[in-house]
């Protein structure tokens, strides 16, 4: 299932819960859960706006009126299953425009969607670099990183745009710099990606959208992840290198005919 289908599942999951079944209602809010970390991130606000909504009456009512009761819990039952929808469908427009987006922007600029160029965005992290650089490679894609292209008499500024002209691109976020707030100390300092690649990471989230950008970071304590860009999923970098499969996995669902196989 892509995106759309996903989110469509759960729309019909919802439509067909039985009246008050606790069970099934607690299988499709864990599921629906899953399903919008996997599409919208960890840090989505459809997470927050789910754990939102209730199904049951928010201070439990006695009545000597059974009727009124069940009248009372039915009502709460329903109108948590109509925000629920409500919620879902909202997550079901975003991704439909997206995919109109995308669809007019392959039409619009066809060579550079077709284009085996993956631009890599780092910091200071040369293991992260070359470890991503060699593993495009071995999926028969060519790695652009920007300082090993030739300048041209460009600045830094028009080298880089004449460069990113590609359809897909990894973010390295690795743990180069140090800061923390001006009203704090510097024992509050946190570990951070340098600010030029999170200035990339946002260009091509703009440019591209969010699914053909692919983020790794580097797992180190109290890492600060950029906190605008809600939707982008972070993926770990290391040494199982799990997230080589992830990025074969996010460049077929983009249309690239890349093989995990030759990962080995």
């Amino acid at each position: 299932m892509n995106k759309i289908e996903l989110i469509q599942s759960l729309i019909d999951e919802l439509n067909e819960l039985p009246n008050r079944n606790e069970e099934k209602l607690d299988k499709l809010q864990k599921r629906a859960e899953m399903i919008v970390r996997k599409v919208f991130g960890e840090s989505s606000i459809y997470l927050k706006q789910s754990e939102k909504i209730s199904f049951y009456p928010m201070v439990y009512v006695l009545s000597l009126d059974s009727t009124t009761d069940e009248k009372y819990y039915n009502e709460s039952w329903n109108s948590g299953k109509k925000q629920m929808l409500n919620l879902f469908n909202t997550m079901l427009e975003e991704l439909n425009s997206f995919d109109e987006s995308l669809k007019a922007n392959e039409t619009e600029n066809p060579a550079s969607i077709n284009s085996r160029k993956i631009f890599v965005v780092h910091g200071h992290d040369e293991e992260m670099k070359q470890a991503v650089a060699r593993t495009l490679e071995k999926l028969q894609l060519e790695a652009v990183i920007l300082h090993e292209q030739p300048n041209q008499g460009r600045t830094i500024i028009e080298k880089f745009i004449n460069y990113s002209d590609v359809s897909f691109a990894v973010v390295l976020l690795s743990p180069d710099d140090m800061a923390y707030p001006k009203d704090s100390s510097p024992k509050d300092a946190k570990p951070r990606a340098r600010q030029n690649v999170v200035f990339e990471l946002g260009f091509f989230i703009g440019k591209l959208g969010r699914e053909r950008v692919f983020v790794l970071y580097r797992e180190v304590e109290n890492f600060e992840m950029p906190s605008d860009y809600s939707g982008v999923l972070y993926i770990p970098y290391d040494d199982s290198k799990r997230w080589e499969i992830e990025l074969v996995k996010e460049l077929k669902a983009c249309g690239y005919n890349v093989d995990a196989n030759k990962l080995v």
